[in-house]
């Protein structure tokens, strides 16, 4: 389900991208690519690209977001009875470090390039 919510997310922001073009467009759109693969800040995505990049974040992310969602569900069946609206809930909680940490690697890549 994570992977969903993160394949959700990418979709989402190629979809933006073709509807809003222009600098806008693209910045919302990378910013919800960053969202679905979390690793991009990390191999400097912005700055430099390349197929071989790409593959390593998306499949690095892949495995984060599986992770995230072991830890999750393991967080979540502490409870005698839950369901997906608990999961998701759990999801969020958690993740939201996770889109944090992401955010925060993009803002030290405008910082070191001399965007600000």
């Amino acid at each position: 389900m994570a992977i969903g919510c993160a394949v959700g997310l990418w979709l989402l922001g190629v979809v933006f991208s073709w509807i809003v073009s222009g600098p806008k467009g693209g910045s919302v759109a990378f910013v919800l690519m960053v969202m679905a693969l979390p690793v991009m800040p990390i191999l400097g995505m912005p700055a430099a690209g390349g197929t071989a990049r790409l593959l390593v974040a998306i499949s690095s992310s892949a495995v984060l977001w599986w992770i995230l969602g072991q830890v999750v569900a393991g967080r979540v069946t502490k409870r005698p009875v839950v369901g997906w609206r608990e999961w998701l809930r759990e999801f969020f909680m958690v993740g939201i470090g996770l889109w944090i940490g992401a955010a925060g690697g993009l803002l030290l890549g405008v910082l070191v390039l001399g965007a600000f």
